[in-house]
């Protein structure tokens, strides 16, 4: 698998956790070569400090086209 073929972000384009700004970028594992797994650092969401896959859904999403929260040298606020 080339590095094109890695899906593991969508920045916003989905309603999933893939594409929510508080899927974590520097709080993640793979387990046994499984999918990406991401912690939740949304605390309204059921899901907080879960490790959560890239599928997941809940009503507490936002999108992630500024990025994650806790993306390093990024600015997810916009501010």
């Amino acid at each position: 698998m080339g590095a094109a073929d890695i899906d593991y972000r969508t920045w916003g384009a989905t309603r999933t956790c893939k594409g929510c700004r508080f899927w974590s970028e520097m709080v993640a594992q793979s387990i046994g070569g499984g999918p990406v797994q991401a912690m939740c650092l949304n605390t309204m969401s059921m899901g907080y400090r879960l490790y959560l896959g890239p599928n997941g859904t809940c009503s507490e999403w936002q999108s992630g086209e500024l990025g994650a929260v806790d993306q390093p040298g990024g600015n997810p606020y916009g501010v």
